[in-house]
């Protein structure tokens, strides 16, 4: 099942913790679990104390590797029959990693073993990830007759189009070093335990951080990833000004630590 907490920590700071449970199955995802995340996005979506999102793979059973996300569910997918289910099946995919950039706050992605495939999809989906040295990355799916595709996409804006390709014609599997030094995560520690300390870092930054600045900031870095260069300048000019709409109270009291300081 598709597990959803929230809790507060300090300085006031807002946090939900995403976890995809299905442990006997390296936590791969089928319909029911994609419906549940869906659904947990869009009640996240309306909560404007929200800070920030962790996003993480839930404990496997005993005896199985360490797992993120181990892909979709093959059994659910072989059982597909038609054009139409094929599609109804990989939309609902799509729609969860769509429901999981939409959130207005980062999204972290805390990683430990196996995120393949979809599992992957989702990863790249999330705002930032951060990944135990035992993680594994790959996108297997041509393996099984069937091509990688939609949050698949987004690869190429993190590792390039040719390591992108290297993934889906291969179907190799990467380590979290090589993960790392591709772009396709952006921090590797030694085990869970480093894993939380990071997510406490970087969850702890964006705590002082403005929060009506996070969400532009998070607006703005998508609007870029589909516009030309000249857009996201006007763009980003654009969000500035809507910053002082009110007058600027944020940003000044924001400001006003650093003006304040220097006298």
């Amino acid at each position: 099942m598709m597990a959803v907490r929230c809790r507060v920590v300090s300085r006031g700071l807002v946090l939900a913790t995403l976890t995809v449970s299905n442990p006997a199955k390296l936590n791969i995802v089928n319909t029911s679990l994609l419906d549940q995340l869906l659904e947990a996005c869009k009640a996240l979506s309306t909560d404007t104390s929200l800070r920030a999102v962790i996003f993480t793979g839930g404990q496997v059973a005993p005896g199985k590797e360490p797992s993120f996300i181990g892909g979709a569910d093959i059994t659910e997918m072989h059982q597909l029959s038609s054009s139409d289910e094929a599609r109804n099946f990989i939309e609902r995919i799509h729609l969860a990693c769509k429901a999981i950039r939409d959130l207005p706050v980062p999204v972290i992605a805390r990683v430990h073993g196996f995120c393949l495939g979809a599992g992957l999809e989702i990863a790249a989906a999330c705002d930032l990830r951060v990944a135990t040295t035992m993680s594994v990355f790959g996108m297997p799916e041509v393996k099984v007759g069937i091509p990688s595709v939609v949050e698949a996409a987004l690869l190429a804006g993190l590792i390039g189009m040719g390591r992108t390709r290297r993934l889906l014609y291969l179907a190799e599997n990467i380590d979290a070093a090589t993960a790392e030094r591709w772009g396709l995560v952006e921090k590797v520690v030694a085990d869970e335990t480093g894993l939380d300390q990071a997510v406490k870092e970087w969850t702890g930054r964006i705590a002082g951080m403005g929060p009506k600045a996070i969400r532009s900031q998070k607006r703005l870095t998508q609007k870029w990833e589909n516009c030309t260069a000249d857009e996201g300048i006007q763009a980003g000019a654009e969000a500035f000004a809507e910053a002082f709409a009110d007058g600027g109270s944020e940003p000044k009291a924001f400001m006003g630590k650093f003006v304040n300081r220097r006298r």
